[in-house]
């Protein structure tokens, strides 16, 4: 008996970002010679894709990015591709030509957005759950792990109150450095001390285990940070500024 259609059966998650980054890095690597779906580098992709499900604290099962599946979804990638002359899967998903179609002529980025993602997959730094609110718009095209490491980050209880700390030093008050929103003269007292941060370094930079510094962080307010993380990439404090700008 099959279990096909047997609903105790677990289907596999769609690929990620993350994922499919990984795996066409990968593709372009080895192009046109893709291994052998029984090769060693196969299977080291398909513990690779394994790894990455677990750093970010999802279940496996037996079946999951197996040496198989990952073989076929590197032959999809055949059929996004100009330079292919014989016949690719077209069971390729909208992601999956988005991504090659974003990266085909910038190998340089995939490589150090792969790379980031590998290094984090192998380090020893956490990556917390966090609530990323409207999970599909704030994540950013180099992947969903990279993104939690950019909001941990930004939620670093003690690194936020240093920096808090030096910018009241310095100024007497805290506003957001996009649109100028000062907590404490709308709400009064209850908005004292209330602000957001927003991790400015470039994502694919941030190098798993390195040290947050007070530089690499802005305080802005909560509209003006949904807005910056609304755009990808992501918007810079200056542009958000120009944008509201009343001279524009």
């Amino acid at each position: 008996m099959s279990g096909k259609g047997d609903p105790k059966i677990k289907r596999n998650p769609k690929w990620s970002r993350d994922e499919i980054i990984l795996t066409l890095d990968f593709y372009f690597e080895h192009y046109p010679r893709i291994p052998e779906k029984s090769s060693n580098q196969i299977k080291e992709l398909s513990y690779l894709l394994r790894s990455l499900t677990e750093k970010i604290g999802h279940d496996l099962t037996d079946t999951y990015r197996n040496p198989n599946g990952v073989y076929m979804k590197l032959m999809n990638f055949h059929h996004f591709n100009d330079q292919h002359k014989g016949d690719g899967l077209k069971g390729g998903s909208t992601l999956d030509e988005e991504l090659f179609r974003r990266f085909e002529n910038d190998r340089d980025e995939l490589r150090n957005i792969s790379s980031s993602i590998q290094i984090l997959i192998s380090s020893g730094e956490h990556v917390v759950e966090v609530d990323l609110d409207d999970d599909d718009k704030f994540e950013v095209e180099e992947g969903r792990l990279l993104t939690k490491l950019h909001r941990t980050r930004e939620r670093d209880r003690k690194i936020i109150q240093r920096k808090k700390d030096k910018v009241r030093r310095e100024s007497g008050s805290l506003v957001c450095e996009c649109c100028g929103f000062d907590f404490v003269k709308t709400y009064g007292p209850l908005g004292d001390g209330f602000i957001e941060c927003h991790h400015i370094k470039p994502i694919s930079e941030i190098t798993p285990g390195e040290k947050t510094s007070l530089d690499d962080l802005s305080l802005v307010c909560s509209n003006c940070h949904r807005m910056i993380h609304r755009k990808k990439p992501w918007l810079t404090i200056s542009e958000l500024k120009t944008l509201i700008s009343p001279d524009r």
